[in-house]
C-alpha cells in the first residue's frame, strides 16, 4: 500500500481507537473557530470519532457511522455561537465557533443615507468621445438620486428596483424575488467632444422618503485631455509562448474576461486609464485593458500603428524530433491578435480566398480549423505560399473583418487539434501548430507522454475534509495509480509532483511542455464557495478552456461517471483557468467529486474508490487517444 494511503486509512483507525481510549473529540474541518461570512448560512463539516453522539446547539446532529458530518447551519445576523458538544462511554468533549453574518440587506427607506459610491478608480481619457462614465452607489431605499462630473449636471439615476428586471419577478406571485437590489442606484455619463475635465470629482446626491437630501463623493475622479493626438503604449511583458499567466493578458474591462495575449513589441492605441490598467483601442468600438506596468507609452507624437501586409505562408519544420506546420504572416510591425480554435461543423465564409474568386466558398473539411485576427491591421494580401505536402493546413482563406481587423480562416485537416504556440520572429507572427501523434488503434497510448498533475501539495492544501484527510493527499493518491495503470498500458507518464510538496501552478504545465506531454490531466477534489448548499452539490466534472481539449475532458468524464455511477455528474466545463489556458497540448482539469459531499467524499477516501477513480482516467485517456486514432484512419 502506498504510503499516501496508509495516511487516509489510518485517520479511520484512529477515529474508532479513539472512542475507546480518548474523550470523543471534535473535529471541524470548515469553518474557522471565528469568521465572517456574508451570507445567512454556513457550511459545517468534520468528524467524531464512531459511535460518538454530537449536538449543535443542543440539537441533535445527523453523524454518520463513520463520524462524518456536513450541515448547513442558518444564522442570525450578527454573531452566532455555535457550540457543538460530543459523548461517548460516558466522555464528553465540547467546542464552541463564532461566526458572524453579515448578508447583503437593502438598507431602510430613512434615515437618508449614501454608502459604496463608485467609481473608485479614477478614469482618464485621451481626448478620446462617446465613453461611458458609469456611477453608482448604495442608499436608502425609495428615494430620488441624480450626480455630476465636476461642473456638469446633476444627470438623473435610476434605483435599481426588481421590477426593472423581469428575471428577478415571480412568475407566479408576480412579486419580487428578494429586495437584495432595492437601494442600488446606477447611473451613465457618455463623453462629449467638448468635455474637458480635470481631476473632475464626482458627487451623488440622494433625496430620501424623510424629505432630506444627502450628498456623498466618489473615490475616483474623471479626467478628459484636450489634446486630438492619441497615445501610444508598447507591450514590455513577456509571456511564454504558450501558457500566459493572468498579468501577461489583455482583458474586456478591469479585472474582466480575458481577450488577447500580447507580444512583447506589441503597440496600441491607448485611450484611457483606469486605476492600475490603461485602456487601449483595438477595433471600432472595442477596446481592452492592459496592466500599467506592463506597457510604455511612446512619447505624444508617436503614430497610431496603420498597418498593411501582403504576403503569408505556411512551411514544415522538425523541433526537438516534433513535426510542425507554422504559419507566418509577413507584417511590417508587431501587432495585437487573437485566436479562435474553430471545431464546429463545415465553414461557410463569405471571404477572400487564394484559390478563388467566388467570394463565397465552402469547406469541405469537418470544419476544424483556427481564426486568427490581426488588429490594426489593413490588408493587402495578395501572395500565399502552402508547404507541399502538409498534412495540417488545408487552406487560408482571408477578408477584411471590419476597418482595423484582419481575419485569416484557416481550414484544418485534422479532426483533433494536439496544440500550438505562438511567438513573434522580427516582425514575423508565427502560429506553429503540433502534428498530430501517430496512434496505434490495438495499443492507443503504446509510447505516447502523458502528464498528470496531483493538484496543491506541500503548504497548498486544498479542499479539507470532514475525515481529517485534505485534497492534497487524496489526489496525489489518485494520481500514482492512475500513472502506474497509464504504464501498464504502455505510456511514459509524467507525474508533477510524487509526494507532498509545493509546486508552482504555472511551473506544473511549463514541466509537462518540457518533458514533450502531449497531453496534460490535472486531478482535483472540488469544493464550494460560502453561501452554498453543500447538500445542492455532488459529481465529478470536467473542465477546459481551449477547444481542442474539450473532447479529453468529456472522455475522462464519461468514463469516471460509467465507472463510478453513484459518483454524480457535474458536467463538462468551459472555464479559463491555470491549468486548463495553456495552448502547447490539451489540457484540462478534472474534479473527481465534492469533498463536502458525504457519498463522494467516502467514496475518494476508499481504497476501491481510489482504484476505481484511477483506472476510469487512465481509461478515458485511452479512449481519447483511440477515437483520435480512429479519425486518422
Amino acid at each position: 500500500m502506498k504510503p499516501i494511503l496508509s495516511r487516509i486509512f489510518a485517520v479511520f483507525g484512529t477515529l474508532a481507537l479513539s472512542s475507546a481510549l480518548a474523550a470523543p473529540k471534535i473535529y471541524v474541518a470548515y469553518p474557522d473557530p471565528t469568521m465572517m461570512v456574508g451570507f445567512d448560512h454556513v457550511l459545517l463539516e468534520g468528524s467524531v470519532p464512531v459511535g460518538a453522539m454530537l449536538t449543535l446547539n443542543g440539537a441533535a446532529v445527523d453523524t454518520a457511522p463513520d463520524g462524518l458530518f456536513i450541515e448547513w447551519v442558518p444564522l442570525n445576523k450578527g454573531l452566532n455561537i455555535l457550540k457543538l458538544e460530543s459523548s461517548l462511554n460516558g466522555e464528553s468533549a465540547s467546542r464552541e465557533l463564532k461566526i458572524t453574518s453579515s448578508p447583503t440587506q437593502s438598507l431602510p427607506q430613512t434615515p437618508t443615507v449614501i454608502r459604496e459610491v463608485s467609481p473608485t478608480n479614477s478614469v482618464v481619457f485621451y481626448g478620446a468621445n462617446a465613453q461611458l462614465v458609469q456611477v453608482s452607489f448604495s442608499g436608502a431605499a425609495g428615494g430620488q438620486a441624480s450626480f455630476g462630473i465636476g461642473k456638469k449636471g446633476p444627470f438623473k439615476m435610476l434605483e435599481k428596483q426588481a421590477e426593472n428586471f423581469p428575471s428577478l419577478i415571480n412568475p407566479e406571485t408576480h412579486q419580487p424575488l428578494n429586495n437584495s437590489l432595492d437601494g442600488r442606484y446606477e447611473g451613465s455619463y457618455v463623453v462629449q467632444p467638448n468635455d474637458v475635465f480635470s481631476n473632475a470629482e464626482i458627487t451623488v446626491s440622494l433625496k430620501g422618503k424623510d424629505g432630506k437630501t444627502v450628498t456623498a463623493s466618489a473615490a475616483g475622479k474623471v479626467s478628459v485631455g484636450t489634446s486630438s493626438q492619441p497615445r501610444v503604449g508598447i507591450y514590455t511583458g513577456t509571456p511564454d509562448p504558450g501558457v500566459s499567466s493572468t498579468l501577461e493578458v489583455a482583458r474586456n474591462g478591469l479585472e474582466h474576461g480575458y481577450i488577447l495575449f500580447p507580444r512583447q513589441g506589441t503597440k496600441f492605441m491607448v485611450t484611457g486609464e483606469e486605476g492600475n490598467s490603461y485602456q487601449a483601442k483595438i477595433a471600432p468600438n472595442q477596446y481592452v485593458t492592459i496592466l500599467k506596468s506592463k506597457v510604455r507609452l511612446l512619447p505624444v507624437g508617436a503614430a497610431v500603428p496603420q498597418i498593411s501586409f501582403t504576403t503569408l505562408k505556411t512551411t514544415r519544420v522538425n523541433s526537438a524530433g516534433q513535426n510542425f506546420t507554422q504559419i507566418r504572416f509577413l507584417l511590417p510591425d508587431i501587432v495585437p491578435y487573437s485566436i479562435e480554435q474553430n471545431i464546429s461543423s463545415n465553414i461557410t465564409a463569405n471571404i477572400s480566398s487564394n484559390t478563388s474568386s467566388d467570394s463565397k466558398q465552402t469547406s469541405n473539411s469537418s470544419g476544424q480549423g483556427m481564426n486568427i485576427r490581426l488588429y490594426g491591421v489593413e490588408s493587402n494580401v495578395d501572395y500565399m505560399i502552402f508547404a507541399n505536402p502538409d498534412p495540417i493546413v488545408r487552406n487560408i482563406k482571408w477578408r477584411q473583418e471590419q476597418d482595423g481587423v484582419f481575419l485569416a480562416q484557416v481550414d484544418l485537416k485534422v479532426a483533433q487539434q494536439w496544440g500550438y504556440t505562438v511567438f513573434y520572429e522580427a516582425n514575423t507572427l508565427i502560429i506553429q501548430i503540433k502534428d498530430p501523434p501517430i496512434i496505434s488503434l490495438e495499443q492507443p497510448l503504446k509510447g505516447h507522454k502523458i502528464a498528470l498533475d496531483p493538484g496543491h501539495g506541500g503548504k497548498e492544501l486544498g479542499a479539507p475534509g470532514g475525515l481529517g484527510v485534505y485534497e492534497k493527499e487524496i489526489v496525489l493518491s489518485i494520481a500514482q495509480q492512475t500513472a502506474e495503470k497509464l504504464r501498464a498500458m504502455g505510456a511514459e507518464v509524467l507525474l508533477t509532483r510524487e509526494k507532498d510538496m509545493q509546486v508552482d501552478l504555472y511551473e506544473r504545465s511549463i514541466a509537462a511542455q518540457k518533458w514533450g506531454a502531449e497531453v496534460v490531466v490535472s486531478i482535483h477534489c472540488n469544493a464550494i464557495p460560502n453561501g452554498v448548499d453543500p447538500n445542492s452539490v455532488g459529481g465529478a466534472g470536467g473542465y477546459y478552456f481551449q477547444p481542442q481539449s474539450r473532447a479529453l475532458a468529456e472522455s475522462i468524464l464519461e468514463s469516471i461517471t460509467t465507472t463510478l455511477p453513484n459518483i454524480g455528474n457535474d458536467g463538462v466545463h468551459y472555464q479559463n483557468l491555470a491549468l486548463t489556458r495553456p495552448t502547447q497540448m490539451p489540457q484540462v482539469l478534472i474534479e473527481t467529486g465534492f469533498m463536502v459531499n458525504k457519498d463522494n467524499l467516502r467514496t475518494l477516501m476508499s481504497l476501491e474508490g481510489q482504484n476505481k477513480y484511477a483506472e476510469a482516467i487512465a481509461k478515458g485517456i485511452e479512449n481519447f487517444y483511440k477515437t483520435a486514432g480512429s479519425s486518422q484512419k
